[in-house]
C-alpha cells in the first residue's frame, strides 16, 4: 500500500483496543476500501466485508446474509438479528459495512442507524465493526449529537487526498519538476495516480487521463465525484467560477446573475462540507470577511474546471492533442506555479507535525497593504509564531533562482510599512544560483527530502 501509514496505524490500534466501532469516510475513490482491506489482511484478523448496494434495506439485508454464508432457521427481520447471529461465530471477527449511506432511504435513516447503534452496543468483545461511506454529508450526520450512533465511533477517520509527498510515491522515477507538475495537475487521489503512466510525460498523461472524453480522471469527476449532490443544480457553475483562483463570496454571487442571495451560500456550504472547496483568510487578518476567499481544495478538480469544463465542445472538435497545444500549454506553468505554493504549505505542515518548527502557530498566506505605493498583495507562504512571521516567496522555475530576483523580492517586502519579518525565505523548484547568508533557501529537492 502506498502511503496512509498514519491511517493504517489508527486502524491497527483499533483492532487491538477495546473500542467496538470505527468510522471511515471520505470522497469517492480516495482509497477508503483499499485502506481497510489492506490493513485487515496484513493484520491477520478474520474479517467479513460487505458493500451496500443502491437498493432497499431488505435487499441489502438479504445480500449481507448470503455474502457471509449465514443459514438461519428463520429469515432475519433486521440487521440487528444478523449481527446477533454473526456474534455467535467462534473467534475474533471484524465486520466491515462499506458504502453505508446506501442503507439510508428517506424515513428509514433513523431506523437503520438505531439498529446499528444497538448492534454496536450489544456486540461481543470478540467483534469489531467498521462503517465506511463516501457520501461525506451523509456520513457526517452519524457524528451529530441527535443521531443514534453519536459517540459510538472510535476512531473516526476522515480520509483525505494524499499530500504531495505521498502522491510522489506513485511516480518515484521522475525528476523534481515533474513531481511538482504531476501533483499540481492530478492531485492526491490514489485511484487516479495509480492509473498514470509517468514515463510517458506530463503532456501525454494530461491528454490520456483527463482531456479525452472517456478518460479515467474526467469520468471520475463527471460521473462519480458528485453523486451525492447530483440533484443540486449550480454546483458546476460555482466551481467553474472559482476554477484556478480564489474568489470572495461577493465575486461568486455577482457571477450568478438572477439567483437569490441564498443560492450561492447554500451551495458553497454543501461543497465546503464535502471538502471540495475550502474557505481561507490571511493568517494575519483571519477575521476580515472582505479578505476571505473560496478555493477548490483538490488539484485535479481545479484543473478540470479551469480547462476541461468550459471547453468540452472545443475538445470534441479539436481532439486532445490540438486542445492541449492551443489551450493548456501556454498557461500550464502558471497553473502549476499556483499549486506549488500549496505544496510548500504542505511541506511546512509536515515539518510542524514532526516537531521541527517549535513554536509555530499557523501556516498560510500573509496579506499586506502598501498605501504609499498604492499596492496590496499576499506573501505566498507565511508561518506565524508568537513573536512574528516568517515569510517565503515561492517560485516554480526552470532554472536556478538568481541573486537579482531575490533582491527584487526582498525589496518588495522591505517596502511594506510597519512590517518586519522574523525571517525571509525563498523556495525555488530548481534551486539557487547563490546562497546569501541573510535569507532561508529551500529547494525542490529539500521539499521532497523531508
Amino acid at each position: 500500500m502506498v502511503g496512509r501509514e498514519n491511517e493504517k496505524g489508527k486502524l491497527l490500534r483499533f483492532l487491538t483496543g477495546k473500542d467496538k466501532a470505527c468510522l471511515v469516510y471520505g470522497l469517492r475513490r480516495i482509497g477508503k476500501s483499499y485502506l481497510i482491506q489492506n490493513t485487515l489482511s496484513s493484520s491477520g484478523r478474520k474479517f467479513l466485508y460487505y458493500e451496500c448496494v443502491e437498493a432497499s434495506i431488505d435487499t441489502n439485508l438479504r445480500f449481507f446474509c448470503s455474502s457471509f454464508g449465514i443459514k438461519p432457521l428463520v429469515p432475519y427481520a433486521t440487521f440487528l438479528d444478523a449481527f446477533i447471529e454473526l456474534g455467535r461465530m467462534k473467534g475474533d471477527i471484524v465486520v466491515v459495512i462499506d458504502e453505508y449511506q446506501n442503507l439510508s432511504h428517506g424515513d428509514s435513516d433513523a431506523d437503520i442507524d438505531s439498529l446499528m447503534q444497538v448492534a454496536i452496543d450489544q456486540a461481543s468483545s470478540s467483534m469489531k465493526i467498521i462503517i465506511c461511506g463516501s457520501y461525506v454529508t451523509a456520513m457526517k450526520k452519524l457524528l451529530e449529537k441527535e443521531n443514534p450512533l453519536f459517540g459510538r465511533f472510535k476512531p473516526i477517520i476522515r480520509l483525505e487526498a494524499m499530500d504531495y509527498l505521498d502522491s510522489s510515491l506513485f511516480y518515484p522515477e521522475v525528476n523534481i519538476r515533474e513531481k511538482i507538475s504531476f501533483y499540481s495537475v492530478f492531485g492526491g487521489s490514489p485511484y487516479i495516480n495509480d492509473s498514470l503512466s509517468p514515463e510517458e510525460g506530463l503532456r501525454t498523461n494530461i491528454i490520456n487521463a483527463i482531456i479525452e472524453q472517456d478518460s479515467i480522471a474526467r469520468n471520475y469527476i463527471e460521473n462519480q465525484l458528485f453523486r451525492e449532490i447530483r440533484k443540486l443544480d449550480g454546483i458546476n457553475d460555482i466551481l467553474s467560477i472559482i476554477a484556478n483562483g480564489k474568489k470572495s463570496y461577493s465575486d461568486i454571487q455577482s457571477r450568478l446573475a438572477g439567483r437569490s442571495s441564498s443560492y450561492a451560500a447554500d451551495r458553497l456550504a454543501v461543497l465546503e462540507n464535502m471538502g471540495v472547496i475550502k474557505k481561507t483568510a490571511p493568517i494575519n487578518d483571519p477575521g476580515n470577511k472582505k479578505k476571505s476567499r473560496y478555493e477548490i481544495s483538490d488539484n485535479l478538480i481545479r484543473f478540470y474546471f479551469a480547462y476541461i469544463f468550459p471547453n468540452k465542445s472545443t475538445i470534441q472538435v479539436l481532439g486532445g492533442d490540438a486542445f492541449f497545444d492551443s489551450y493548456i500549454q501556454k498557461s500550464l506553468d502558471t497553473f502549476i506555479s499556483y499549486r506549488f505554493e500549496g505544496i510548500v504549505r504542505e511541506y511546512f505542515s509536515r515539518l510542524a507535525r514532526k516537531g521541527e518548527l517549535p513554536g509555530i502557530m499557523d501556516i498560510g498566506v500573509f496579506s499586506y497593504d502598501n498605501p504609499a505605493a498604492k499596492k496590496n498583495g499576499e506573501f505566498d507562504v507565511a508561518l506565524r509564531f508568537d513573536d512574528g512571521y516568517d515569510v517565503y516567496e515561492v517560485k516554480f522555475l526552470k532554472d536556478c533562482m538568481d541573486k537579482n530576483l531575490m533582491e527584487e523580492e526582498i525589496g518588495k517586502i522591505m517596502a511594506i510599512p510597519s512590517f518586519k519579518a522574523r525571517n525571509i525565505g525563498f523556495v525555488s523548484s530548481s534551486g539557487f544560483a547563490c546562497s546569501p547568508n541573510d535569507v532561508i533557501l529551500i529547494s525542490g529537492e529539500d521539499i521532497y527530502d523531508v
